[in-house]
């Protein structure tokens, strides 16, 4: 069977490739091909793509540090309901144009499957799925990924698509697209947090591998979508993670790999401090890189030893606010005291100022800017780089059970830019906020 894969662009106020790659629909390609499909990948925020030089008048910039970088993009017309906001609006990946080549570069496929990302992204999504139909009118598209799940009734009535997946269990698309294409697919043992190697060769390129040691979150933090996403919390046996990481470090020379996990160090002694014990027998001279904030309650002296030891730059770890009575009703997963034992591991380990981030939110429901202030220069005083985080809530979870937003509020005003608990007379204060946070990062 012929499978087109697309990753679509993103269309917001600013984007950035944090090492951001779209795991899940690498994760599906490389099961689909285990049962003898034939994979085709599009992914529009391919930065390294070959078409891309052209675009550029000196080529394809340089990478960041870690294989990050900016994406090539282009200034567009913001949506009505974003007419207000004094910022410009863009599309992230490369040009329609070059969209459209590869569309018909590529063999017609039998099924299409179009990921998404952030609930607000939809418009990428609509303009891939329209194109794409343009194409292939009769062939079977599928639409998955965070959107899609969260935001299923909104999806279901605007974006196009011929069949809507939520979750992420890849047993289940695997019927749906035998179903649509009346073909079979081979009975295989596919489970949903293994189903085989991402499909990253499908790319030309590839800087860092992103890769996940468990799905799911054992907490149910009130601002997180995780649980809704990912039912339950299952952590993969550490050899086989270590397998995988070897597999791309030996075989395609891999260095930078990023964990996406959500509860990385959960049950630190049975399975991060495994997996770092076997990359050590095994000499994987790697870097490790943590986009998700890290539970500072597990970092121990012997989990920050190892984090040090294994190659971890700038881990991340998340605290989101000094108020002790909001952390627990946020859901209890760290206290001030536990990021304080948290740094004074890392220290003992080798970590200098500055070489430790921690994730801070302003925006949230209740909270003041003294608070946001406090919060900052505690983190600073630690010796961490300050990483703040714009709030906005998630449909499905309790904060959006108590923000009073309308169910079928567009999705476009989800965007953690816009502050939908706040009004735009606050934007002055966030961005005094933000420099206040740039400014004490800078002398770390």
């Amino acid at each position: 069977m012929q499978i087109l894969a697309v990753n679509p662009w993103i269309y917001d106020f600013a984007a950035y490739d944090l090492w951001l790659k779209p795991l899940g629909l690498l994760q599906i390609a490389g099961a689909l091909r285990s049962l003898g499909c034939r994979v085709n990948l599009i992914d529009c925020l391919d930065r390294h793509h070959p078409g891309l030089k052209s675009y550029y008048k000196r080529g394809i910039p340089r990478n960041k540090q870690y294989g990050c970088g900016n994406y090539y993009n282009e200034v567009i017309t913001k949506p009505f309901c974003l007419r207000q906001i004094p910022r410009r609006y863009k599309r992230y990946g490369f040009p329609l144009v070059l969209f459209e080549e590869e569309v018909k570069r590529l063999p017609p496929p039998e099924v299409i499957l179009v990921s998404s990302g952030m609930t607000y992204w939809y418009p990428g999504v609509f303009e891939a799925i329209s194109r794409l139909k343009q194409r292939f009118p009769e062939v079977p598209l599928i639409l998955g990924g965070i959107y899609a799940t969260l935001c299923y009734h909104h999806a279901s009535r605007y974006c196009g698509a011929d069949f809507i997946s939520q979750g992420g269990d890849i047993r289940k698309l695997v019927k749906l697209i035998g179903k649509v294409t009346g073909k079979n697919l081979p009975e295989k043992d596919l489970t949903t947090n293994s189903p085989g190697y991402p499909a990253y060769d499908l790319y030309s390129r590839n800087d860092y591998i992103a890769l996940r040691t468990s799905v799911g979150c054992p907490f149910n933090c009130s601002y997180c979508a995780v649980n809704l996403l990912s039912r339950g919390f299952e952590q993969r046996p550490p050899g086989q993670v270590v397998e995988e990481i070897e597999y791309f470090y030996k075989g395609h020379g891999v260095k930078n790999f990023v964990f996406y996990d959500d509860a990385l160090l959960f049950r630190e002694e049975e399975h991060f401090q495994e997996i770092g014990r076997l990359i050590a027998d095994r000499g994987l001279n790697c870097y490790f890189h943590t986009p998700n904030g890290l539970h500072a309650r597990f970092v121990s002296e012997d989990t920050a030893r190892l984090m040090k030891e294994m190659g971890f730059i700038l881990p991340r770890l998340s605290l989101e606010t000094i108020n002790p009575e909001r952390q627990m009703t946020t859901g209890g997963k760290v206290s001030t005291g536990e990021l304080k034992e948290a740094m004074k591991s890392l220290r003992k380990a080798g970590y200098s100022p500055g070489e430790v981030g921690v994730y801070l939110m302003m925006g949230m429901p209740g909270q003041e800017m003294p608070e946001v202030r406090e919060t900052i220069q505690f983190v600073h005083s630690l010796g961490a780089k300050v990483l703040l985080v714009e709030y906005s809530p998630i449909p499905g979870t309790r904060d959006w059970e108590l923000s009073g937003l309308e169910p079928d509020l567009d999705p476009l005003l989800h965007n953690n830019s816009l502050f939908p608990l706040y009004p735009l007379s606050e934007w002055k204060n966030f961005q005094e906020l933000k420099d206040e946070a740039h400014r004490l990062n800078t002398v770390t």
